[in-house]
C-alpha cells in the first residue's frame, strides 16, 4: 500500500492523547456512606494518581478512530489492485541514430556510439526502448514490442550490440523522414498496446545535425504534442570542403574548341575552414593538377582540362581537405560527350521572335550532357555525320526532297524528327517523313486563344508531368495553330489536343525512330509555350528517343533508384561484384556507394556514375531553433526533465488513487468506531449501586 499524502500519517501520533489521559486520570481512594453529616467537619477527599491503564476497550476504540482518520487523510492506494506498476513504463524512448555519409568525418562515429550507449545504459528497468537508424531512409532495428519481451539487462545488451554493428554509409541525411518515422513508431506502440497511461514519450536523436539535412517533410507534419525531441549532437573540431559536378549552362560556357572537352567542377569550402588552397587532380594520375583557391564560406567553379590523347578520367579528387569523405567526383565515360541538335530553319540565332532563339536557350539547361544546337540551312544538302551523337532534328521549314528522304532514313535508324508547322498549305517535307502523299494542313481558328487538353500523361514525353503538382497546362495559351489531319497519318498517336479538338502534338513511328509533329510552335506570335516551365522538359524529353526511358541518367546520387536501359542482364558495382537483373525488372536500387556502375545489356555496356549527395558537404551544424520552427518539441534541461518526470508520476498516482477511493471505507470505519466508543463510554460511565446501598435496600 502507498499513500498520496503520506504526511497526514503523522496525525496517527494523536493516539497518544487518549493513552496519556487514561494515565493521568485522578480518582478518590474510597467512599464511606453516612446517614447524616451534620455532626462531622468537612474535609476534601484524598485523591490518588493512577499509574496504570483502565477501561482498555475505550482506549483501543479511541486510538483506532484516530489511526483510521489519519490513514484516510493520507489517501492510500493499492498498486496491485490497479493492475499496474508505477515503476514500469515511465518513459517510452525511441533512440534515433544518424548513419549518413557526413558521420564519416573524423571521430564523429565513436562519439555517436558512445552517446547512444549512454542513452541505453540510462534507461530504467521500467522504460520502453526502441532503436532506429537512418540515413536516406529510416530502419527500425529494435521495436518496442520486441524490446518489451526482454528483461532490462538483456535489452541493454541487445541494444548495444545493434549499435555496435552500425557504421556510417554513403547516403544523404533525410532527417525529416526519420523524425516522422520515429514519432509514428512511438504512436503505434501505444495504440497496439491499448496504453492510455500518461507515459513520458521521447525521441533521442544522435546526429551531427549538419545543415545539409533534409527537413522538408516536417513542414507538412503535425508533431505530437506529448512527444519530446532530445538532441545528442556530436561535433567535429575540423572543417570540410566538398566537390561536386557542374551541370547545365555553367558547364557549357566554353566556346573555344580547345575548351570543349574540359570538365567543370564546383568546390565548396566550409565557413569555419582555415584552409583556402586546394588541388584538383584526375584519380588515375594523368594530366596536370589544377590549383583551386576557395575562401571560407564560398564556392568556386574550376575547369579541369582533360589529358590530351587519353580517354576521359573516371574520377576527380580534391586534396587539401581534412575530411576526405566527399572529396571524390565520379564521372561516367560518356557523361561529357556532347550531343547535337540540328535546326533546319531560316531563323536568326539572335531573333527573339523566332524558334531558334528559344531552342538554343532551352538546351543550355540540360543536366545529363552538353547539347549544342546547330543551325542548318534548309536549302543546303543535309549531311548527317555518323560520328556525332544527333538525338534530335528540328524541321521548322520546308526542305528539298533529298533532305526529307535523308531525314526519313535518319528516323528509320532510331532518330527523332520534330516537325513544327509554321504555315498552312502543302507540307511535302512532312508528307515524305510520314509517308502521307498530298498532305495539306489548314490554318486553325483565329478567334480567341486555345489551351491543351486530352494530354497523354502515360506517354514518356508527358510522363514527367503526370503528378498533380505538375499536370496543369491551363496557363499555356496558343494564339495560332494549324489544323493537321491526323487521320491521314497511319499509326500516328495524338498526344495532346487543342480545346476545339484539333491535334496539337502527334507522334508517328517511323522504323526504329519517330516523327513528332507540333501544330503550333513556340514563337511568341504563336503562343506562350516558350515562356512556360513546361517548355524545357518537353524538349529534353525528345532527346531520349522513342521507347527510351527519359529517367535514365549517367549521373546519379547514392540511394537513387536507377532506371536501367532495356535488356539489362547484370549490373556491375564499384567493388567488382555483380547483381543479376531478372527479366522484366527495369530499375536498380543497389546504389549504396559512390563509384562507377555498369549495366550489361545485349547491345553492350552502359556506365553510370553514382556520387555523394551534394547536401552532405554542408557539414556546419544547424541551430536547434530550426527544428523548433518546424514544429518539433525540444526537450528541456536535465533538472526540468526530472521535474516533469516527477510531475508525470504524481499524475499517475493521483489518477490511480482517484479510481480506488480507499479513504471512503476508512472514514466510514472511523465513524463506526466512534459510534461504538460513544455507546461503550456511556454504558461504562453509568452509576452503579454500592454493596451498602444494596444491603440497606
Amino acid at each position: 500500500m502507498s499513500f498520496l499524502t503520506p504526511l497526514y500519517l503523522l496525525g496517527a501520533l494523536a493516539v497518544a492523547a487518549p493513552i496519556v489521559l487514561h494515565l493521568i486520570r485522578r480518582t478518590t481512594r474510597g467512599e464511606v456512606p453516612f446517614s447524616s453529616l451534620i455532626f462531622l467537619e468537612p474535609s476534601p477527599p484524598r485523591l490518588t494518581r493512577r499509574s496504570r491503564l483502565d477501561q482498555w476497550p475505550l482506549l483501543l476504540l479511541r486510538a483506532a478512530a484516530l489511526i483510521l482518520l489519519a490513514v484516510a487523510f493520507a489517501r492510500p492506494f493499492l498498486r496491485e489492485t490497479a493492475g499496474m506498476s508505477l515503476g514500469r513504463g515511465d518513459r517510452r524512448i525511441a533512440l534515433l541514430i544518424d548513419t549518413s555519409a557526413s558521420m564519416k568525418r573524423a571521430d564523429l562515429w565513436p562519439k555517436a556510439r558512445a552517446a547512444a550507449a549512454e542513452v541505453i545504459d540510462g534507461c530504467l528497468p521500467g522504460d520502453q526502448l526502441a532503436v532506429i537508424a537512418f540515413d536516406g531512409s529510416p530502419r527500425t532495428l529494435l521495436g518496442f514490442e520486441e524490446s518489451s519481451k526482454l528483461d532490462p539487462a538483456r535489452r541493454a545488451v541487445v541494444a548495444r550490440s545493434l549499435v555496435d554493428q552500425l557504421a556510417p554509409g554513403w547516403q544523404a541525411t533525410r532527417l525529416g523522414r526519420a523524425l516522422v518515422h520515429a514519432a509514428g513508431v512511438i504512436e503505434d506502440a501505444g495504440d497496439a498496446a491499448g496504453d492510455t497511461s500518461k507515459l513520458a514519450r521521447r525521441i533521442v536523436l544522435v546526429s551531427d545535425l549538419q545543415q545539409g539535412s533534409e527537413l522538408d517533410v516536417l513542414g507538412d507534419f503535425e508533431w505530437p504534442r506529448d512527444v519530446e525531441l532530445e538532441l545528442k549532437t556530436v561535433t567535429s573540431e575540423g572543417s570540410n570542403a566538398g566537390l561536386g559536378a557542374v551541370a547545365g549552362r555553367e558547364d557549357r560556357e566554353a566556346k573555344d574548341e580547345k575548351d570543349a572537352g574540359d570538365l567543370r567542377v564546383r568546390v565548396t569550402n566550409d565557413a569555419a575552414s582555415k584552409n583556402e588552397a586546394f588541388t584538383l587532380a584526375w584519380a588515375d594520375g594523368k594530366g596536370q593538377p589544377v590549383p583551386a583557391y576557395v575562401p571560407p564560406g564560398e564556392t568556386r567553379v574550376v575547369r579541369m582540362p582533360r589529358p590530351a590523347g587519353t580517354p576521359p578520367g573516371h574520377a576527380v579528387k580534391l586534396t587539401g581537405d581534412a575530411d576526405d569523405f566527399d572529396d571524390t567526383l565520379h564521372l561516367a565515360v560518356d557523361s561529357a560527350q556532347p550531343a547535337f541538335v540540328l535546326f533546319l530553319g531560316r531563323d536568326a540565332a539572335d531573333d527573339a521572335s523566332g524558334l531558334l532563339y528559344y531552342l538554343k536557350r532551352a538546351f543550355e539547361g540540360t543536366s545529363a550532357r552538353p547539347v549544342t544546337v546547330e543551325p542548318v540551312s534548309p536549302d543546303a544538302p543535309l549531311a548527317m555525320d555518323p560520328g556525332r551523337s544527333i538525338p534530335l532534328v528540328v524541321a521548322a521549314a520546308e526542305t528539298p526532297t533529298p533532305n526529307a528522304e535523308r531525314l526519313r532514313a535518319y528516323a528509320n535508324d532510331g532518330g527523332t524528327v520534330l516537325v513544327v508547322l509554321g504555315a498552312a498549305g502543302n507540307v511535302p517535307t512532312l508528307a515524305t517523313l510520314a509517308d502521307a502523299p498530298g498532305l495539306i494542313v489548314e490554318e486553325g481558328p483565329t478567334r480567341g486563344d486555345a489551351m491543351l487538353t486530352e494530354i497523354a500523361f502515360d506517354h514518356p514525353l508527358f510522363a514527367p508531368f503526370a503528378s498533380p503538382q505538375f499536370n496543369d497546362f491551363t496557363k499555356i495559351r496558343f494564339w495560332k495553330h494549324r489544323r493537321l489531319p491526323a487521320d491521314k497519318l497511319a499509326g500516328a498517336r495524338v498526344l495532346a489536343r487543342f480545346e476545339g479538338g484539333d491535334p496539337a502534338i502527334v507522334e508517328k513511328p517511323v522504323g526504329k525512330g519517330r516523327v513528332v509533329i507540333m501544330a503550333s510552335g513556340w514563337r511568341p506570335a504563336d503562343g506562350q509555350l516558350a515562356r512556360s516551365s513546361k517548355f524545357v522538359p518537353l524538349l529534353n524529353g525528345l532527346l531520349a528517343g522513342p521507347g527510351a526511358d527519359p529517367g535514365f541518367s549517367p549521373q546519379r546520387l547514392v540511394g537513387d533508384q536507377v532506371r536501367l536501359p532495356e535488356g539489362t542482364r547484370t549490373v556491375r558495382k564499384p567493388d567488382g561484384s555483380s547483381v543479376a537483373i531478372e527479366a522484366g525488372v527495369g530499375s536498380f536500387s543497389g546504389t549504396d556507394a559512390p563509384g562507377l556502375y555498369a549495366a550489361e545489356t545485349a547491345k553492350g555496356r552502359v556506365e553510370f556514375a553514382v556520387n555523394l549527395d551534394p547536401a552532405e558537404t554542408r557539414t556546419a551544424p544547424m541551430d536547434a531553433e530550426t527544428l523548433e520552427r518546424l514544429g518539433c518539441r525540444l526537450s528541456k534541461d536535465a533538472a526540468r526533465v526530472e521535474a516533469d518526470r516527477e510531475a508525470m508520476r504524481q499524475l499517475q498516482i493521483e489518477e490511480l488513487e482517484g479510481r480506488q477511493k480507499l479513504w471512503r471505507p476508512l472514514i466510514l470505519a472511523a465513524l463506526a468506531v466512534l459510534i461504538v466508543e460513544t455507546w461503550l463510554g456511556g454504558w461504562l460511565g453509568r452509576p452503579r449501586a454500592t454493596p451498602a446501598e444494596a444491603h440497606a435496600s
